[in-house]
This record gives structure tokens, sequence and C-alpha cells, in this order.
């Protein structure tokens, strides 16, 4: 174990370990000298500094070893690990600098019974641990360990460690370039609810801008992992998350019913646009939660196309003069919804001329 956490202390190469590096005769000759050898890579120089990186961070284990503990060499670098086994029956502390030294310690007992009072790697192995490396720092340096070119630094998300968002806490953190998680957080999120009941807002609702916006932790097991494990996972975090009285770990999951449920928006051609020419665009978008079952074009009131299909968009003919468009929609729940009306002049202005009105004639004088 203890050769190969030296991966990481050689910056992702391994070397075999040796017991003898020297043997002289009587006289003082050199019988034998081990020369030193490159190793094999094991693991990318980038990998093997962001481990280092986190099991040198103090900060990191707070939380679970305090910010003095026994494995933390006040005014050293050096990168440690704990480990315990099942039943207590293995102890380990492994600790290492960059590229200098590299020690590890195992407590347990002999015929593999379980240990009665040693509860981790802290208490158990890392006295001894301790003991051994304060000493071999008095013959070996503990370098920094420096980032290689293929890490970077960026500004995430503290809970999620996506790219910083919507002005939540957020801290630095480094990445293997090109590995930096994008799109939307789909762990901390700020989810669109309805006004009245705090669901999730509905399609419509939100085309409208009829929703507020609540902060939300939303944990899910990865879909990496088999069905019947992945449901074990989610049953767990479910559990954990019932059981915090904070709201933000309690996301809604259930659509809020708005009183409309479907929004139709026209985005071309727009209202009072003259066009200049007689093939128009037209494109809608509509916004239901339940599928789209048609799209009618309505041209001074006549229904000229359907569409059935997205995108909602086709270009049509239309001859020189004023027309009023509307479009009408309906979704699979059977209900329908209209946009206004949108008022274009095709080749000439779309509003009507204003009649100039006729003189009123002068009575003539009677003589």
């Amino acid at each position: 174990m203890v050769s190969a956490y030296s991966s990481f202390s050689n910056g992702g190469t391994r070397v075999e370990p040796v017991s003898i590096l020297e043997v002289k005769d009587q006289n003082g000759k050199t019988l034998f000298e081990r020369k030193p050898t490159t190793g094999k890579r094991v693991l990318s120089e980038e990998v093997a500094f962001l481990v280092n990186s986190v099991l040198s961070d103090n900060n990191a284990r707070l939380v679970t070893f305090g910010p003095n503990s026994l494995i933390n060499i006040a005014g050293h670098t050096l990168a440690v690990k704990t480990g315990t086994t099942n039943d207590q029956r293995d102890n380990w502390t492994v600790g290492w600098t960059n590229g200098t030294v590299v020690v590890g310690v195992w407590v347990g007992n002999n015929d593999n019974t379980a240990m009665q009072k040693v509860a981790s790697g802290v208490s158990g192995a890392a006295p001894i641990w301790r003991r051994i490396f304060l000493e071999a720092l008095r013959n070996h340096t503990d370098p920094s360990f420096l980032p290689p070119s293929g890490v970077e630094q960026a500004t995430v998300d503290t809970v999620s460690g996506y790219p910083a968002h919507d002005g939540f806490a957020e801290r630095q953190d480094l990445f293997i370039r090109g590995t930096l998680p994008t799109g939307e957080d789909p762990i901390h999120a700020k989810l669109k609810v309805c006004r009245s009941s705090g669901k999730l807002a509905t399609q419509a609702q939100i085309a409208n801008g009829d929703y507020d916006e609540k902060e939300y932790f939303i944990f899910k097991a990865s879909d990496l992992l088999a069905e019947d494990a992945r449901t074990f996972w989610q049953k767990g975090i479910d559990e954990w998350s019932s059981g915090n009285s904070d709201e933000r770990y309690h996301p809604p999951a259930e659509l809020c019913e708005g009183s409309e449920n479907l929004v139709v928006r026209v985005n071309t051609p727009h209202d009072h646009d003259t066009l200049s020419s007689n093939d128009v665009t037209m494109d809608i978008d509509v916004f239901s939660d339940s599928s789209i079952e048609w799209v009618k074009i309505l041209v001074n009131d006549v229904v000229k196309d359907t569409l059935t299909t997205p995108p909602y968009s086709t270009t049509m003919y239309l001859d020189d003069g004023q027309y009023t468009l509307k479009f009408r929609a309906r979704n699979a729940a059977g209900q329908e919804g209209e946009s206004g009306e949108v008022h274009i002049g095709v080749i000439v202005p779309w509003e009507e001329a204003t009649p100039t009105p006729s003189p009123t004639p002068q009575p003539t004088p009677t003589p």
C-alpha cells in the first residue's frame, strides 16, 4: 500500500521499492549500487497533483479531524490518508511529501481479530506515523505541491462545484483543464415556483412571468449506477434530506395548477410591422406542460395553415395589403390558447391612411 501511495508523491510515477541501495566489501569497494530509475507512469501529473492538493489541505479535513490533529504537522507540506477496515481489523496512516518521503504505518492484530480500543487511523496508526515522520523531516525537505500546466483554477459554487452562479456562495477550486462542469447546475438551483402554493411553476406561468424563484438543493443518485443501486442510494439520500429542517433540502416535485396552462407567443412578425417582401415568415412559441397537437395560423380571421410539429415556423405568401394575424394552439389536454392580434402591412404601410376631410361648403351670401 505504501508503494502505491508513493505514486502520488512522485507526481504519478510508481517506482518499485527496494531494501538494498548499496553493498561494499570490507575494503570499501562497491560491489553493488542501486541505480535511480524513472519508474512507470501510472497516473497523470494532473491527477496526482489534485489528490495531493486535497490530502494536504488541513482545512478540507477540519470537520472530521479538527485543526490540530496528529496528521497535521505545522509548517510542513505533506499529504496524508487514513483508513480503517471493517470491524476495526486494520488501521492505516500513510503520508508523504513532494518526492522526498513516504511513511506508512499499519496497526492491527496479527491474528486478524478485531481491535477493541482503536476507532480510526487518527487514534490508532497516526501517533506512530507522526513520530516517524517528524524524524524523517530532520533530513528531508518538503517542497510544495506545484500545479502542472494542465491544471487551472476556477470560481465555483460552494455546494455543487459547478461554475459560480446566481450570487450563491462561491469558492476557488482546481480542475484538470477541460473538466470544469458545464451547463446548468443540477444540484444547487433556483427553481421557478408559483406564488400561491410554492409548487413548480407551469410553462405557461413561466412564459407569463407569473412565478417566484427560490434556492434549493437537488440531490440525485448518479445515472451511471445500475437501477437497483441507484434506487438504493436515492432512498438513503431522501431519508437524509427528510431529516433536515432547512427548506432548501426539500425542492418541490409537483406542478402547481395555473389559471392559464397554455401560452402562445409570436416571435415574428411583430405587431405594426411593415414588411418589404410578400414572403412573410411566421415564427411562434407555444408554452404548455402537455404536448401540442396543433398551431393554426389565421389571416384576417381565416385559417390559412396548420402546424403540427415544432418548430412552429413557416413562410407564407401574402399579396400587397394590410393584414391581421392570429395564432391559435391546442394541447393534448384539450386546452386552447390564442395570441393577441398582430397587425402588419405587406409592401404597404400597416396602418390605414387617415381620410382627408372634405371641405365644408360655405353658404353664398344673398344679395
